[in-house]
């Protein structure tokens, strides 16, 4: 693949910022920008930095010396590390986050608009870009958008239909690790309260709240008194290593997984799925966004705003999906053709299927008082597993509800 970048326009609009020429004979010395990533990122990252510094020094030999360092950072916790650092000096430029932690962030004023806005506005996906934007202004700029699907060894599983439901899953006697019991538990469990409203279709009405809805009464009951034996309640970190002994079928994860299990045993060997249906539905599992933002703190904010910028450009989400799987959040002409049409575009349908069928998480402040009651919540009925009934998930469900609404 081509790896030319018109640094041009983007250098122009650098000058405008700074009232500096990159390329002036008095410019000295170096300059660094600090990128907080993903481990699981960074060897392609670092690749696509490469690309950039060079078109950057070919065409401003005179301008300071720029270097890009990459600091692991888990996405979900980079925003509370940034409240913890923050006018310290000691933060990155630009930090990889996840969507539901961007209000936190911009209420905190701890990241800068936005300067490619207009870019973002035309070039992106018109759900992506409304999760980015906080009160008509632009925040982040989208990585990738994300959901959950059943990973599992085809060695072991010959008959994908398997996954179909979990009628079929029950029948084959085989077991999926899912995330119902640990501290993520309310991101993996939602998919099953595939009627309740969590702040409207939209995720930005404060107002619009119901989870005790007969749908996920019945399927959280289900879950237990159904469906209970073809659980492995565990993280899926822990469930590779499960996968690969064959002790359990498949594990339910967000993308992040894929490429840890394809080291593991072989790309060729990794099946994808959608989640099960449930009483004949399709689930609606959590969906979410990675994004870059670029730090209020940061010393060198145009040239971080520039290199953000240019890491989610087309070309560089065309590498994320050959390399990552990871679906794009633009689509130009030359991403969807490469969806449609690239070495991977099986994985990636996969993807969009799971993702088509999810629900965004909502980005408002009120999000925030979801999470502690339903984790509780989730935790409990896995703790009384043989006490479950549809008396005890609706009355578990009010009082998550209630609790969101005391904040």
């Amino acid at each position: 693949m081509k790896k030319t970048i018109a640094l041009l326009p983007a250098l122009l609009a650098v000058m405008t910022l700074t009232g500096c020429n990159p390329g002036s004979t008095g410019s000295s010395g170096s300059v660094e920008l600090l990128v907080w990533e993903d481990a699981s990122n960074i060897p392609t990252l670092e690749t696509i930095a490469d690309y950039f510094l060079a078109d950057y020094r070919q065409n401003y030999p005179l301008a300071p010396e720029v270097t890009i360092r990459f600091e692991a950072r888990n996405e979900a916790a980079a925003v509370s590390d940034l409240l913890t650092i923050g006018e310290s000096g000691n933060g990155p430029d630009i930090a990889a986050i996840t969507s539901d932690t961007l209000s936190t962030a911009v209420q905190s004023k701890l990241v800068a608009p936005v300067v490619y806005d207009e870019e973002i506005k035309n070039c992106f996906d018109p759900e992506t870009v409304a999760n980015v934007t906080i009160e008509g202004t632009v925040y982040a700029y989208p990585i990738t958008s994300e959901s959950q699907t059943i990973m599992y060894d085809k060695r072991a599983v010959s008959d994908p239909s398997t996954f179909d439901s979990f009628d079929s899953l029950l029948a084959s006697g085989k077991k999926v690790a899912w995330d119902i019991n640990g501290d993520d538990c309310a991101y993996y469990m939602f998919g099953f309260m595939n009627d309740s409203v969590l702040f409207g279709d939209d995720g930005n009405d404060p107002d619009q709240l119901d989870l005790a809805t007969p749908q996920s009464i019945q399927n959280l009951t289900d879950v237990y008194t159904k469906y209970f034996s073809v659980f492995e309640a565990t993280s899926p970190e822990v469930a590779g290593a499960l996968l690969a002994a064959g002790e359990v079928a498949g594990l339910v994860s967000s993308p992040f997984m894929y490429k840890t299990l394809a080291d593991s045993f072989g790309e060729e060997n990794v099946g994808l799925h959608k989640l099960p249906t449930i009483n004949g539905q399709d689930m609606r599992p959590f969906s979410g966004y990675k994004e870059y933002v670029v730090s209020s703190y940061s010393d060198q904010p145009a040239l971080a705003q520039m290199f953000a910028n240019y890491i989610v450009s087309a070309e560089n989400q065309i590498t994320r999906m050959l390399e990552l799987n990871y679906l794009p959040t633009r689509y130009d002409g030359e991403v969807e053709d490469f969806m449609e049409n690239g070495a991977n575009a099986d994985i990636l349908a996969v993807y969009q299927e799971s993702y088509e069928l999810s629900k965004p998480m909502p980005t408002i402040t009120k999000m925030g008082y979801y999470w502690p009651p339903m984790i509780n919540f989730c935790k409990d009925l896995y703790r009384n597993a043989s006490n479950v009934n549809a008396a005890y998930v609706e009355s578990g469900l009010k009082e998550v509800e209630a609790t969101i609404n005391r904040g």
